[in-house]
C-alpha cells in the first residue's frame, strides 16, 4: 500500500483495543485441583437414590414435591459431535466436538454448554424460575433416540422427546427435539410464560476478545443481534441484567454463539415468541484458559408459543437444535436462512468471497492431507489480492510521479497567487488538464485496499477452518499467536516480528513524499501494525508479512521501469467541469466583492435615510 493508504489504515486501527500481555501461571497445578472438584461432584452425585420417576399420562397425579432420582447419562455419537444428554432436566448436557482441539491442551477437545446454567431444552418461566423436576425417568433409551418423562412444578405432564436427524445438511451437529406437554390438571395454563433453554455460550479459551461473544435471533426474516458487551454498564447507562423482548412477528432461529462456536434453536414451525438472554459472571479456568480469568457466560431462552394450553389437553412442539462451529460453508448450508449468523459486519460480502476463496485453496493445496494448506492459502490469496491490484497500483505509482514532477509549477502559482486562492485553485485545475493528471488517480487503489483490508481481518477473526491447523516449522494453530516461548511472562511471537521487519525494509525501498509530519506517521506504522498483530491471530502476520514482501518486490520492479514523461495533454483545450465550476466560483466572489464596494450594493435600489422618529409619549 502507498502511504495514503498506510495511514488511512493506521488510524482506523489505532480505534481498536490492543490486547494487554499478562504474566502465566502454573496451569498443571490448577487443571490437577479442577480435577479434584469435578471428581468430587461425581462421587456426590453417584451416591443420590436411584428411583426414577415413573411414566406419566394425562390422568395421573403428580410426584409428590420430594423427587428422588439419579442424574443418568445418556450419548449420541456423530463423526462431528457427541452430544451428552441427561435425566436431569431432561436436556442436553453439553456438546463435545472430537476434531476440535483445546487451544492450551490438545488431548482435549472443545465442548459447548458445558457452562450453561440449564441442560438445553430444560423448562422455565419467561422469568427464568425453574419448571423441571430435578430428574426425568428415561425411556426407550438408544442409539439415535431416548425419552424422557417427567412433571413440571405448575403440574404439566412432560415428554421429550430427542433424536437424531436424518441425512441432511449439518446433520453431525443437529438433534431434533418434539417437547409433548400435557395439562394434567382442570385449569388453563398459559404456554407463553414458559420457556425452554436454548443453550449457552462462553469464550472457549481466555484469549477471545468480549464482543466475540454474542446472541442472535431472526424475526419474520429480519437478522439481529446484540454483543455480550450490551450487558455491561457504560459512562451513559447501568449494568442489564438480562435482555428480554416479545417478537410480534414470527421468531425463525434464537441463539448465542462464541469467536467459534453457535447454538441454534429453530421452531418447526415459527411463532412469535419472547427471545430471553440472561448474562452470568464466571471464571474461566485451566484447561480452558492458561491461568484462571473472570468471563461472561451468556445463557439464552425462547419462549414457547403464547396460548393457552386446556386443562387434560396436550400441546406438541418441534425445535432442530444445532451446535456447532461457525464454518461459512456449514453455516449458510442449513435452512432456514441461516446464513446471517455468519455476519461479518459492513463489508460481510467481501469477507464471505475471500472466505469462499480461502477454501477452494485450501482444497487446492490438499486440504486434510497436507498439513499446511490453509497457511499456504493464506499466502496464495494475498498474492491474488496484490496481483489483482497490480495495474491501480502502477497507475497510482505513475500518477504521483507525474505530479511530483509538477512541483516546480505548483510552487510558481503558489508564489504568484499567494493573495487570490480562487485563483490559484484555478490555475492549478488548468495545469493539471495541460499535463493530463488526474490527483484523484492516486486514491483509488488506497480506497479499495481499505474495505479488502478490513474484509480480510474480519474473514480471519471467525475462520474456525484454521483452527489447530499448522504452518511453516512452529506455527501450530493459525487461529492464534504462533507463541514458541516466554520470556518473564511474556509470549514470544516470531510472525509479527517477521513481519515490522519486512515492513520496514518496504519502507527503505519506498520513495519518500509527503510532509515530515506525513513520514513521522508513516515511520511509526511498523511499531503500531507490531503490536496490533502481536497478541492476534498468526494468520493476520502472515497475510501482513506476506504484503510487505510482495510490495517490495512491487516497488523494486517499478523503480526498474522507465519513469514517465510530462508531456502536454491533446485535450488541454477543453475545460473539465471541475475548471468550470471552479471559474464560477470565482466569477460570483469577484460580483459580490464589486457589488460591497458600490452606494447601495446589495439590495437592488438604493435606499432613501429614514427621518429620525419622534420620542414616544405615554397615556
Amino acid at each position: 500500500m502507498d502511504r495514503k493508504a498506510w495511514i488511512v489504515v493506521t488510524i482506523c486501527s489505532i480505534l481498536l483495543v490492543f490486547n494487554i500481555m499478562s504474566g502465566r501461571k502454573n496451569a498443571a497445578e490448577l487443571a490437577k485441583k479442577e480435577a479434584e472438584e469435578k471428581k468430587a461432584k461425581e462421587e456426590a452425585a453417584a451416591k443420590a437414590p436411584e428411583d426414577p420417576i415413573g411414566v406419566l399420562e394425562a390422568n395421573n397425579k403428580p410426584p409428590a414435591p420430594e423427587v428422588t432420582g439419579k442424574d443418568e447419562p445418556h450419548k449420541f455419537f456423530t463423526p462431528e459431535a457427541s452430544f451428552h444428554l441427561s435425566t436431569l432436566e431432561g436436556g442436553i448436557k453439553s456438546i463435545e466436538f472430537p476434531n476440535e482441539q483445546s487451544v492450551h491442551d490438545p488431548a482435549l477437545k472443545v465442548k459447548m454448554n458445558d457452562l450453561g446454567v440449564n441442560r438445553i431444552g430444560a423448562l422455565t418461566t419467561i422469568n427464568g424460575d425453574i419448571l423441571d423436576k430435578p430428574f426425568y425417568s428415561a425411556k426407550d433409551a438408544g442409539d439415535d433416540s431416548i425419552t424422557y418423562i417427567g412433571t413440571t412444578s405448575n403440574n404439566l405432564g412432560v415428554k421429550k422427546i430427542w433424536s437424531k436427524v436424518g441425512d441432511s445438511a449439518g446433520s453431525d451437529y443437529r438433534l431434533n427435539l418434539r417437547l409433548e406437554i400435557t395439562n394434567l390438571g382442570d385449569t388453563g395454563v398459559d404456554l407463553g410464560d414458559m420457556a425452554i433453554a436454548a443453550g449457552s455460550a462462553a469464550p472457549v479459551f481466555e484469549g477471545e476478545r468480549a464482543n466475540y461473544l454474542t446472541f442472535f435471533w431472526q424475526e419474520d426474516g429480519e437478522f439481529d443481534s446484540e454483543s455480550g458487551t450490551w450487558f455491561e454498564g457504560g459512562f451513559f447507562s447501568k449494568e442489564k441484567s438480562e435482555y428480554r423482548e416479545a417478537k410480534e412477528s414470527k421468531v425463525q432461529y434464537s441463539g448465542v454463539e462464541n469467536q467459534f462456536f453457535a447454538t441454534i434453536v429453530s421452531p418447526k414451525d415459527p411463532y412469535p415468541a419472547t427471545v430471553r438472554v440472561s448474562p452470568k459472571k464466571i471464571t474461566l479456568k485451566p484447561p480452558r484458559a492458561k491461568e484462571e480469568k473472570g468471563a461472561t457466560l451468556l445463557n439464552n431462552y425462547l419462549s414457547l408459543p403464547n396460548e393457552t394450553l386446556a386443562g387434560k389437553s396436550t400441546k406438541v412442539v418441534e425445535f432442530d437444535i444445532f451446535v456447532g462451529p461457525k464454518n461459512n460453508f456449514l453455516i449458510r448450508s442449513l435452512d432456514g436462512n441461516k446464513a446471517e449468523v455468519m455476519d461479518y459486519g459492513f463489508f460481510g460480502w467481501i469477507s464471505n468471497i475471500l472466505n469462499w476463496t480461502l477454501n477452494k485453496l485450501s482444497a487446492l493445496f490438499g486440504g486434510e492431507g497436507n498439513d499446511w494448506s490453509w497457511g499456504w492459502a493464506v499466502v496464495v490469496l494475498t498474492l491474488i489480492i496484490r496481483t489483482l491490484m497490480w495495474p491501480l497500483h502502477a497507475k497510482s505509482t505513475r500518477t504521483m510521479k507525474r505530479m511530483s514532477k509538477l512541483q516546480p509549477k505548483m510552487a510558481k502559482l503558489k508564489e504568484k497567487y499567494a493573495d487570490d486562492p480562487n485563483k490559484m485553485n484555478q490555475e492549478t485545475m488548468k495545469l493539471y488538464r495541460e499535463f493530463g493528471v488526474n490527483p484523484m488517480g492516486g486514491c483509488l487503489p488506497m480506497l479499495l485496499q481499505i474495505p479488502i483490508f478490513f474484509g480480510f481481518f474480519t474473514m480471519l477473526q471467525y475462520a474456525v477452518e484454521l483452527r489447530n491447523e499448522p504452518f511453516l516449522w512452529w506455527v501450530t494453530d493459525l487461529s492464534q499467536p504462533d507463541t514458541v516461548a516466554y520470556v518473564m511472562g511474556l509470549p514470544i511471537n516470531p510472525l509479527p516480528f517477521l513481519m515490522a521487519i519486512t515492513m520496514v525494509l518496504q519502507m527503505k525501498v519506498t520513495p519518500k513524499t509527503g510532509d515530515k509530519m506525513q513520514q513521522r506517521i508513516f515511520m511509526l506504522m511498523p511499531l503500531i501494525f507490531f503490536f496490533f498483530c502481536y497478541n492476534f491471530a498468526s494468520a493476520l502476520a502472515l497475510y501482513w508479512t506476506t504484503q510487505n514482501i510482495f510490495s517490495i518486490a512491487q516497488t523494486w520492479f517499478m523503480q526498474k521501469m522507465p519513469e514517465p514523461e510530462l508531456k502536454t495533454n491533446k485535450k488541454a483545450g477543453k475545460k473539465s467541469w471541475m475548471q468550470k465550476l471552479a471559474e464560477k466560483a470565482e466569477a460570483a466572489q469577484k460580483a459580490r466583492e464589486a457589488g460591497q464596494g458600490r452606494p447601495g450594493a446589495g439590495g437592488g435600489q438604493q435606499q432613501k435615510p429614514r427621518k429620525p422618529r419622534g420620542p414616544k409619549t405615554g397615556g
